[in-house]
């Protein structure tokens, strides 16, 4: 039984370190397999001792840390996204006294000729 416990926590280690790859490459469609893969092996290693699942933990946590920076960092280019867009829609002016006015663009018109 130590023996296969050992190789679980192996395979989990290695799941780890993969999923840390693919963070970090971006590759966010393949988590899904990754993560129905943890949950199978963890499925096996319940009731094993917290210590000997520490070093799979530490990685864990760590992924975890990574897939928030990646959360954050494409929320950001999605806020950057919205003000580059509204910003070509209007364009926002200051009068002497600060007082704002948005300027939107003039709408195209077409002009028949004879």
């Amino acid at each position: 039984m130590p023996n296969e416990t050992e190789d679980r926590i192996a395979q989990l280690i290695d799941i780890l370190r993969l999923e840390k790859d693919v963070i970090k490459n971006a590759e966010f469609g393949v988590l899904p397999d990754l993560v129905a893969r943890k949950e199978a092996v963890l499925a096996d290693l319940e009731g094993t001792p917290a210590p000997l699942l520490a070093q799979a933990q530490a990685m864990a946590l760590e992924n975890q840390r990574l897939l928030d920076a990646a959360l954050k960092g494409v929320q950001a280019v999605r806020k950057r996204l919205a003000e580059i867009r509204e910003a070509a829609r209007s364009y926002k002016s200051y009068d002497q006294n600060g007082k704002g006015r948005s300027i939107g663009a003039a709408k195209g018109t077409i002009e028949r000729r004879a």
